[in-house]
């Protein structure tokens, strides 16, 4: 009997520990900010949108992944309605 109370409290920890593990690790690719940035590459062309998005705007260059979350949001906004 106490053989098998140790198997159930093993067996409970072993699965806590797993799904503590799995958790965290579908954390981690979680975006932080996803906006709608989808199928949109940050390459050399985005960048020269990020620049005319800041000059159309009449704002200081800082580096987009510095922005707030709201900030983001209007740029990939902005974007939308300004493709290539």
């Amino acid at each position: 009997m106490r053989r098998s109370r140790e198997y159930r409290a093993a067996l409970v920890l072993a699965a806590a520990v797993a799904g503590a593990s799995l958790l965290s690790g579908f954390a981690a690719r979680v975006p932080v900010y996803e906006g709608d940035s989808r199928g949109h590459h940050w390459d050399a062309r985005e960048h020269d949108a990020y620049r005319r998005y800041l000059a159309d705007r009449q704002l200081e260059y800082r580096e987009f992944n510095s922005l707030s979350a709201i900030d983001q949001n209007d740029y990939w906004s902005w974007r939308q309605r300004h493709p290539d």
